[in-house]
């Protein structure tokens, strides 16, 4: 389940959406599931913390959420 704040909590609709995108990614990146609630939880308040400081781009937002966990953005490997 995500939560994502409502756009009263200051979050234009672009905002929340570009929070959400981010948030899926991360998620996705760290292969977590359902259970593991406590990291979703760091996920989102980092992801937060930065969307409040003006971040939209949920590239960015994605890559800002992944270095609490010390984990830079995954190097693409191509298959030869």
């Amino acid at each position: 389940m995500v939560v994502i704040p409502d756009s009263s909590a200051g979050f234009d609709q672009a905002a929340i959406s570009a929070m959400g995108i981010a948030f899926e990614r991360a998620c996705s990146s760290l292969q977590i599931s359902g259970i593991a609630t406590t990291v979703r939880e760091i996920i989102a308040q980092r992801i937060l913390e930065a969307a409040a400081q003006g971040e939209r781009d949920p590239d960015r937002l994605h890559d800002r959420a992944l270095k609490a966990f010390d984990i830079e953005k995954p190097a693409i490997v191509s298959a030869a």
